[in-house]
């Protein structure tokens, strides 16, 4: 049953959370005795780990550092661990301790687009020895226990740091991040930053500034010298573009510096009360918002007279190819502190974020952080690990670093401290003038990423409020006046705050909480009835006449032996894989489940959250939205290309191959495809076939739809099918007014004549995966193009079994084309149709998920129920939240499930031509 099947996938993510044992510990480090020697095996993330098969010079340098650790580790072990483990061996293990070697590995875990892979590890118990750990997810981390302290009484770790070792690896802006109160309320430290801080600046490239004669920023530039040069750089006509944000749930990333730069805060920490609280629902919020919202929205007219609004390029999966291209004049990005940038500086340059209009200059400062997996089971792995995490960034290693760069040719490169440190003086002035200079400021003026309580969804929180203020300037629903302006501004950002209180922060009055639980327990009834309701319907769908069950009364197990033991292994199937996972997934949904370390019962709570969630609400309503429009664009037309391929006389075979051609492609590669052509200037494939179709073509082509739907709705009329005629004439002014619309910019052109308008082509793209009004649209319409083949050939091979004696007759009754179309051939495919109906229907909620991943991300209104479920779990770890919302989403399905099991228990299969 499909809601069987929804509450499944999300129970089946609940037994593979709690079943360790079918996974081998040997993926984690492991200790091998091995030629009378005792080797350490230890996996590391392989964001931290470089890849062997690299050969660029800055891979090599860091493989050599690697080889030095596993080179020089026998001697350390042999200073710091040796007499301890050959003293304890009941707790260290009967190895010889007197050989000792290390080897570190890769690790190379499953990777799904959102989910880290530290995760998908952590809950198989198979998690890397050293996990990256960043800023924003820190806390979570955290709070889960996926973190091993290092600084317990009993394996003091940072101790064995000297205070000269800390300083020079750990920034002072820093140490909040990493040393803070755990889950039991202990303080320890976590983490412990490598490679180095870094700090967010702003690329530009030098080609597009010289090639529009703008001098380059200075570091001293302003919010309006940004806003000044987007107006002179971008020319979206020749595919140049000002500045590369991006359109994702984690825009307010790049508005972070902005808001900070305003004099506003995200969060702030109060340590008199040991408590976070939310600060960015403020009027100097609202002034970087209404800056931000400019630079993405401001309307203005090229040198061929064109409309464009905004200056930035927004769609993250080709904003590296055009950068690299030389077609992204700016772009947001970190500059390393040992590394400054591997950019060529003959084309790039580099400027601190700009100066906000209160003389403050606030960027982001950040620090790729390597931490110990709680799980360790042998002390000595994790003493390893250790060991690795320390020297990773020891002098030692970092002068093998310098010096690998260095004869590979690329000291320029290398942070002038550091070509200090180890005598390359000589080559400090061959480094990009200004980079070090603009390192610094970037430092200076850092403020450490969002890392406070559920920091991890921080930015999901903070992009809705952005988004809404590019939608309603887009609009034109926000104000002219800016102080009108700042208002509206300031009532989303106060709604945002609201929510980043309560999702964050657990800010849950307690009368709201009162309601919350009622409705819970309300809810949780219906799903009993309904669940009861459910299951006697199907039993009597599927039960045999009362004459067949009184004549087999019984299980009658002997006679049927051989049946039963031919189902058993189906049965033990089902079991294992489905429901066993659903009843898991039902414990979940009563706990704040936790991945390691115990799980606390917060019994109704989970639900009556999602109950009053307006975000989930808003997700169900989308997948509605994203189901009905594939049903009503997926499903007729198989149909009526099928009846069209049937009637062609000539080539057959060659259109049937083109139109199966797209079903061979992967998904996600039409995905990127249709991306490509969705390009929001004239340069993407649709808006330069669209651009040049006049407004009359649009109107013709409704037109010929609406007197299509029209004729069919008359036939119909005639034939007595009333609700089948009311359908297609409200098909018919769909698609009518659908063309319409499309060309209505044309037509809404001002001081041109009715006639001219007729002929005039669309003054500007279309914005089709960022206008709410095309972009569930536009995800739909990739699926449709490459599924219209395989369902096409199926109702081919169904109108092979059509006999010509039932057309011959309509002939002679003097039936038009449309009435053999509704009269004889939907009859008959009638029984396909009803599956394909259903098959669509399931396809249209499961199919929903990766689509819309892959198209938007969920932006501009498309976050559907299972992107929703799938960010809460495995972005946000609210593991019980999601499995409730699983729940919430069966119940509401549920109607449907009885009436497709009564239309299958009533369907009737028969061999092609077989009237029996």
């Amino acid at each position: 049953m499909f809601k069987l099947r929804l509450i499944v996938s999300t129970g089946a993510m609940a037994m593979a959370l709690s079943a360790p044992s079918i996974v081998s510990s040997a993926n984690a480090g492991w200790i091998e005795s091995r030629d009378g020697k005792t080797v350490l095996h230890i996996r590391i993330h392989d964001w931290i780990f470089p890849n062997p098969g690299r050969t660029d010079t800055a891979a090599r340098a860091e493989i050599a550092a690697i080889k030095a650790f596993t080179r020089t580790f026998p001697e350390r072990f042999a200073r710091y661990y040796r007499d301890r483990y050959k003293a304890n061996p009941d707790i260290y293990g009967h190895y010889n301790w007197d050989a000792v070697e290390v080897e570190a590995h890769a690790f190379a875990g499953i990777e799904v687009k959102g989910v880290e892979t530290d995760l998908l590890a952590i809950a198989g118990k198979i998690a890397p020895d050293v996990i990256y750990v960043n800023f924003r997810k820190s806390d979570t981390y955290i709070q889960q226990a996926f973190l091993y302290p290092l600084d317990k009484p009993d394996d003091d770790y940072v101790s064995s740091l000297t205070q000269a070792e800390l300083t020079e690896r750990v920034n002072l802006k820093i140490w909040p991040v990493i040393r803070r109160k755990g889950p039991g309320g202990n303080t320890h430290v976590w983490a412990l930053p490598y490679s180095g801080t870094m700090g967010r600046i702003i690329f530009f490239r030098k080609d597009i500034f010289d090639n529009a004669k703008i001098p380059y920023p200075q570091n001293d530039w302003t919010w309006d010298d940004l806003h000044n040069i987007c107006k002179r750089v971008a020319n979206p006509a020749e595919g140049i573009y000002a500045i590369r944000f991006a359109r994702v749930d984690h825009e307010s990333w790049y508005w972070m510096s902005f808001l900070w730069s305003a004099g506003a805060e995200f969060m702030v920490f109060d340590e008199t009360r040991d408590r976070w609280s939310i600060g960015f629902d403020s009027p100097e919020a609202a002034e970087a918002l209404d800056f931000y919202t400019q630079l993405n929205t401001e309307p203005w007219t090229d040198a061929g007279g064109r409309k464009r609004y905004g200056y930035a390029y927004k769609d993250r999966g080709g904003s590296y190819t055009k950068w690299k291209r030389g077609e992204i004049a700016m772009a947001t990005g970190y500059v390393y502190e040992q590394l400054l940038a591997d950019l060529n500086p003959d084309v790039t340059g580099m400027v601190p974020v700009p100066i906000g209009p209160t003389g403050l200059r606030v960027t982001e400062l950040n620090s790729q952080m390597m931490g110990l997996y709680a799980g360790i089971e042998e002390p000595a792995i994790r003493d390893t690990a250790w060991e690795f995490i320390r020297f990773y960034d020891t002098r030692e290693a970092i002068e093998i670093r310098t010096r690998v760069m260095v004869e590979g040719g690329l000291g320029r490169f290398v942070h002038p401290r550091y070509l200090r440190m180890f005598g390359y003086d000589e080559l400090i002035r061959l480094a990009p003038k200004g980079w070090e200079e603009v390192f610094n400021i970037s430092i200076a003026a850092g403020r450490p990423e969002p890392y406070g309580r559920h920091s991890n969804i921080a930015y999901d929180i903070l992009t809705e409020p952005l988004q809404k203020a590019q939608t309603m300037a887009l609009e034109g629903r926000l104000p002219e006046d800016k102080e009108k302006r700042l208002e509206v501004l300031l009532g989303l950002l106060k709604r945002a705050a609201g929510k980043a209180r309560y999702k964050m922060l657990d800010e849950i009055p307690r009368d709201a909480l009162i309601r919350q639980r009622i409705s819970a327990v309300g809810f949780l009834f219906a799903i009993v009835v309904a669940f009861v309701f459910t299951f006697r319907r199907v039993f009597q769908a599927f039960a045999p006449p009362a004459t067949v069950a009184k004549d087999n009364t019984g299980w009658q197990i002997r006679k049927y032996s051989s049946a039963y033991l031919i189902l058993l292994p189906a049965l033990l199937t089902i079991l294992v894989w489905q429901y066993i996972p659903l009843l898991r997934g039902s414990v979940m949904a009563f706990q704040d489940y936790r991945i390691m370390g115990d799980s606390g019962w917060v019994w109704l709570d989970n639900f009556g959250q999602v109950l009053w969630d307006r975000d989930w609400w808003i997700s169900v309503w989308n997948a509605v939205r994203y189901s009905s429009l594939v049903m009503a664009l997926s499903f007729l037309p198989p149909i009526i290309l099928a009846i069209i391929l049937q009637e062609i006389p000539r080539g057959k075979v060659f259109f049937r191959t083109i139109f199966y051609l797209p079903a061979v492609i992967t998904s996600l590669v039409v995905m990127f495809l249709w991306k490509s052509f969705y390009e929001e200037s004239e340069a993407g494939v649709l808006n330069a076939i669209m651009m040049e179709i006049p407004a009359a073509g649009f109107l013709v082509l409704g037109a010929c739809l609406f007197y299509l739907c029209i004729a069919f709705a008359r036939r119909l009329h005639f034939h007595g099918h009333t609700l089948s005629r009311n359908l297609f004439c409200l098909a018919g002014l769909v698609l009518i007014s659908a063309c319409v619309g499309l060309c209505w910019p044309a037509l809404q052109l001002q001081d041109v004549p009715l006639w001219a308008r007729l002929f005039a082509t669309l003054p500007e793209p279309y914005r089709w995966l960022s206008d709410t009004r095309t972009a569930m649209l536009a995800c739909v319409v990739p699926m449709v193009w490459a599924g219209l083949g395989p369902g096409c050939l199926i109702y081919l091979a169904a109108l092979k079994g059509v006999a010509d004696d039932y057309y011959e007759a309509a002939d002679m009754d003097g039936a038009t084309f449309i009435d053999k179309v509704l009269l004889i051939v939907f009859p008959i495919l009638k029984p396909l149709i009803l599956i394909n109906f259903i098959g669509v229907f399931i396809g249209s909620w499961f199919g929903a998920t990766a689509n819309i991943l892959a198209m938007t991300g969920g932006s501009a209104n498309t976050r559907v129920a299972g992107l929703h479920i799938f960010y809460e779990a495995f972005m946000f770890l609210k593991f019980g939240p999601a499995t409730a919302m699983a729940w919430v989403l069966g119940f509401l399905l549920i109607g449907f499930t009885v009436h497709q099991l009564r239309i299958l228990s009533r369907l009737e299969f028969r061999a092609t031509g077989n009237d029996r």
